[in-house]
C-alpha cells in the first residue's frame, strides 16, 4: 500500500487527491495516479508533476473537481485531457486511452481504454505503474508489467518490441532515465534501440520533437554525462551531419559546468543563465554561421536562441584577439556590450588563456551592468545642444565614465561639461 507514501506529499496535494477520490466515487469513475510521480514515490524522490488517468471522461471529471476546490482548470478537447491549476502546482488529467500508429514514428491515434491498456502505451516499465485513488483500494499499487521489480533492479525496459519504432524519441528518454538514476538499459531493450538506429528511426521524427527531447536532457543536472551517453549510442548527426564530438569537447563540457558554478557564486546579482543554451553552444561551435542558422531554423528555436548560437561562431575569432592586443576598457565594452551572458560564459570555458578569462570576468563584474546616472533630461538644462545629438553625447559620456571610473552623477556632469566645452561630440 502506498497510502503513507502519498501522505508524505504536501498537504495541499493530499487535499486535492482526496477531493478527486470522493468525486470519482460519486461520479462512478475510477482514477489513478500514474507516470513519473509513482516512480518517484517508490524511489523517495521529490516530484510534484502530477498525472491522473480517468477511466471515463477526464474533462467532465476535472470540471467537477475544480468546481469543488474553487480553482481554475483548462480543457484540451482534442486530446481528451484537462489541467487543474492550484496555487503552487497543477494536475494533468487524461482519459485512459490506447494508441495506434498509422506508421512508425508518426503521432498516434488514440481511443478510450482501460488503465491497463493506458499503462501499456507508456515508454518504459518503470513509468508504467499506477496508484489507485479509488475509495475501495486507495493507495494500492497497480503494476501489470513488473515495473516495481525493474525499478528495484535499476533496469530500463520497454514494454513491447516496437516501442522505439512507434516513438523513436524514446531512444533519448531511455538515455535520460538511465543516466539520471544510474540505471542500465536492459540487454534486449538495448538491442531494440540499436535496431531502431540502424533503421534511421530518428529521421522519421519531426525536428521540433527532437528539439524538445534534447533541450529536456540539457536541462538535467550534469548534462555532460547525458551528452557523453548520447554520443556513445546515437551520435549527434541528428542535429547536423558535421557534428562529431572529440575528446576535447568533453573537457570543454566539464569546464562549462565549472564556469556556470563560478557565475552563480560570483555574479549573484546578474540574471539567471539559460544553462541548456551554453551546453548547446558546445555542440555546435565548430559549425559555420550558415549551418548554425539552418540548424536553428529546422529545430524551431526561438529568435533569441538563434542569436545566441550564431554569436558563438561569429565572436569566436573576435574574442581570441583579446589575447594578442592590449584592449582598453572601452574597447572591451564595445566588443562585449551586445553579447549575452551565455556567450561570455561559453567563451570563458572555451578559452583557457588567463588574459582572455580575466577580461571576460572584468566585463561581467564591472562593465556589463554599467549605466549612466545622467539622463537626457539633464542634457536639456544645458540648452546649447540639439536633441538629435543627445544619444551621441551620452555614449561619449559613458565611455568617459568607463575610462575614468566615474562613480557619482556629480562626476558625470562635470565630465559632461568638459565634453560640451571642447565640443568633443
Amino acid at each position: 500500500m502506498f497510502v503513507k507514501r502519498i501522505q508524505r506529499l504536501p498537504k495541499k496535494v493530499n487535499k486535492l487527491l482526496h477531493c478527486a477520490s470522493k468525486t470519482a466515487h460519486t461520479s462512478r469513475v475510477r482514477i489513478y495516479l500514474v507516470g513519473g510521480i509513482v516512480r518517484d514515490l517508490i524511489l523517495g524522490k521529490s516530484n510534484l508533476d502530477l498525472d491522473i488517468v480517468v477511466e471515463g471522461d477526464a474533462i467532465s471529471f476535472a470540471k467537477c473537481v475544480s468546481h469543488t476546490l474553487g480553482v481554475t482548470f483548462r480543457t484540451h478537447h482534442a486530446f481528451g485531457t484537462a489541467t487543474i491549476y492550484c496555487k503552487d502546482f497543477k494536475v494533468d488529467l487524461a482519459t485512459a486511452r490506447k494508441e495506434s500508429y498509422s506508421r512508425w514514428g508518426a503521432l498516434p491515434s488514440v481511443t478510450p481504454a482501460t488503465v491497463r491498456e493506458d499503462l501499456f502505451r507508456r515508454d518504459f516499465t518503470i513509468n508504467a505503474m499506477a496508484v489507485s485513488l479509488n475509495k475501495d483500494d486507495y493507495g494500492s499499487l497497480i503494476d501489470f508489467y513488473e515495473g516495481y521489480q525493474d525499478l528495484r533492479r535499476g533496469v530500463i525496459r520497454v514494454l513491447h518490441p516496437n516501442s522505439f519504432l512507434d516513438d523513436p524519441t524514446r531512444i533519448f528518454r531511455s538515455i535520460k532515465f538511465e543516466t539520471r538514476f544510474s540505471f542500465h538499459i536492459e540487454r534486449r531493450t538495448l538491442r531494440l534501440l540499436k535496431k531502431a538506429l540502424r533503421l534511421k528511426a530518428l529521421s522519421w521524427v519531426g525536428e521540433h520533437r527532437l528539439r524538445d527531447e534534447l533541450m529536456g536532457i540539457l536541462r538535467e543536472k550534469k548534462p555532460y554525462k547525458y551528452i557523453k551517453r548520447i554520443n556513445e549510442l546515437v551520435g549527434f548527426k541528428f542535429m547536423h551531419h558535421a557534428i562529431h564530438l572529440r575528446r576535447e569537447d568533453f573537457y570543454l563540457l566539464l569546464r562549462i559546468a565549472n564556469t556556470i558554478t563560478m557565475y552563480k557564486e560570483k555574479f549573484k546579482k546578474h540574471r539567471k543563465l539559460q544553462e541548456p543554451m551554453v551546453y548547446l553552444m558546445a555542440l555546435i561551435h565548430r559549425l559555420i554561421p550558415q549551418d548554425v542558422s539552418h540548424f536553428s531554423h529546422r529545430f524551431g528555436l526561438r529568435k533569441g536562441e538563434r542569436i545566441l548560437l550564431v554569436s558563438t561562431v561569429v565572436y569566436k575569432d573576435k574574442i581570441k584577439k583579446l589575447k594578442k592586443r592590449n584592449s582598453s576598457k572601452v574597447a572591451l565594452f564595445k566588443l562585449l556590450k551586445g553579447v549575452s551572458f551565455e556567450t561570455i560564459i561559453f567563451f570563458y570555458a572555451y578559452y583557457k588563456d588567463k588574459k582572455i578569462r580575466h577580461l571576460l570576468r572584468y566585463f561581467l563584474g564591472h562593465l556589463s551592468s554599467l549605466k549612466l546616472k545622467t539622463k537626457a533630461k539633464d542634457l536639456r538644462k544645458f540648452e546649447v545642444l540639439p536633441e538629435r545629438k543627445y544619444s551621441k553625447v551620452l555614449t561619449k559620456l559613458l565611455y568617459r565614465k568607463i575610462e575614468k571610473n566615474l562613480l557619482t552623477k556629480k562626476e558625470e556632469l562635470a565630465e559632461l561639461k568638459k565634453i560640451l566645452k571642447y565640443q568633443l561630440i
